[in-house]
């Protein structure tokens, strides 16, 4: 048994807390509060009302006026990573199995000297997954540690783009690590990472998604963060819907930010390199998505700025394949009414067959069909649109995406900005003729 001595358990539980990052013990609090009502939709209002109390508390607990309770010992375990015999103890009595180094544990720390020793491990732990197939990284975007993953980022450890990468490949965006293993393979590739890291977009949306909750606006840019890696994949006949990972998480962080720049950022046109290096100028594939969830919370002032810039994109869209299309027939009328023309004089020089008689009449009727014209005309069910034509031998196309709402909610002001972004979008599908006629809103 040991024996309690509430003062020393109190000013170990400070060193712990001190060693784990928590610079304050409002800070430590607040970690405990989301930790023991993970569960529940607990929301900031709450949480700042529980917090004085849980203050109170642990401000006890640490000057020794009071004794930690059973049931608080699993919080502080798992928060402080160390055993119960540690906490009860005062750092006299450890658990052996505290003793191993695990992904878990480091994820949730705020030291950087913890960090500093894990990552230049010998047996580079940090490459592998736990007994639950999860990595460190999976454990910190769990934990929400977005200080241990910008230290990662910053420090070269890892990237989920590969800055000197113009454009994705099969791997998305190439993401990579700079740690290797102690002793390669023959024939081992030398940037060993994790498969889902390198075959999905989880962890980089996930990661972006932090960034922007934890307002770090610089690093948006280097992690591609308006694009998935499947647009620069846009063909003729729209996206490939394979691979496509939609976070839900950054489409809600997106939403929720008060921030102007970040409302902008993701609203605005913005171009991209397409896989054989033609330029493309798209909008954030999930913009509609932004507006819906704007729309459910709320957020007047950004889903007007952000329904204000989608409109601009789907009218402009219009103007553009409006203006192509126009081209493309007038260009197939031009010639095939140069070619009747021919053929009419032809026929005047030599004398008309019944033949020739039949061709010209299928010239005129042919002049007027634009049937093949609107066949090249293309919008999927992501809203990936195109549209392209021979123009003297040369392919003229638009590629782009176009943005719809369905939601209902929102101000006289607000549902006015609605019906005017969906009627652009009604009159761009519209242009693809009567075999878009259904999926009009």
């Amino acid at each position: 048994m040991y024996e309690l001595n509430d003062k020393e358990i109190g000013a170990h539980l400070k060193e712990l807390m001190n060693g784990m990052g928590y610079k304050t013990t409002a800070a430590f609090c607040r970690k405990y509060l989301l930790e023991i009502n993970n569960k529940v939709n607990y929301t900031k209002d709450k949480l700042n009302e529980d917090l004085k109390t849980t203050k109170n508390t642990f401000s006890r607990i640490l000057r020794g006026k009071q004794r930690i309770q059973l049931e608080q010992l699993p919080i502080l375990s798992r928060l402080l990573c160390v055993s119960y015999e540690e906490i009860i103890s005062a750092g006299k009595h450890y658990a052996p199995t505290k003793n191993h180094v695990t992904n878990y544990d480091i994820a949730q720390s705020h030291d950087r000297g913890v960090w500093d020793e894990y990552m230049k491990r010998e047996d580079t732990i940090f490459l592998n997954c736990d007994e639950y197939c999860k990595t460190v990284i999976d454990y910190a975007l769990e934990f929400k540690n977005y200080a241990f993953i910008k230290y990662l980022l910053d420090e070269g450890f890892i990237w989920f783009v590969d800055p000197n990468a113009d454009v994705c490949d099969m791997y998305g965006y190439r993401a990579g690590t700079s740690i290797k293993p102690k002793e390669l393979a023959r024939n081992y590739p030398e940037n060993r990472l994790p498969t889902e890291i390198q075959f999905q977009d989880r962890l980089r949306t996930q990661t972006i998604a932090l960034a922007i909750e934890n307002e770090d606006y610089d690093i948006l840019e280097s992690l591609r963060s308006r694009e998935i890696p499947e647009m620069h994949k846009l063909t003729w006949n729209g996206i490939n819907p394979t691979n496509i990972y939609k976070n839900e998480h950054l489409i809600e962080a997106i939403a929720n930010s008060e921030n102007e720049k970040i409302i902008d950022y993701f609203s605005d046109e913005f171009t991209i390199m397409s896989i054989n290096n033609k330029e493309i100028t798209v909008v954030f594939p999930y913009l509609s998505d932004v507006i819906e969830s704007m729309l459910n919370n709320k957020k007047e002032k950004t889903v007007e700025t952000a329904l204000k810039k989608a409109i601009s994109h789907n009218k402009s869209t219009y103007n553009k394949l409006n203006d192509m299309i126009k081209r493309a027939c007038q260009l197939h009328h031009d010639s095939q009414t140069e070619q009747m023309e021919r053929l009419i004089k032809v026929c005047t020089e030599t004398g008309c067959s019944v033949n020739d008689a039949n061709m010209i009449k299928r010239f005129k009727e042919n002049a007027d069909n634009y049937s093949y014209i609107y066949s090249t005309f293309n919008i999927d069910k992501y809203n990936y649109v195109s549209f392209y034509y021979r123009d003297n031998g040369q392919y003229s196309d638009i590629i782009t995406n176009i943005c719809k709402v369905t939601s209902k909610k929102g101000t006289p002001e607000i549902k006015k900005l609605i019906k005017e972004l969906n009627e652009w979008y009604n009159k761009i599908v519209s242009l693809g003729g009567e075999k878009y006629a259904e999926i009009l809103l």
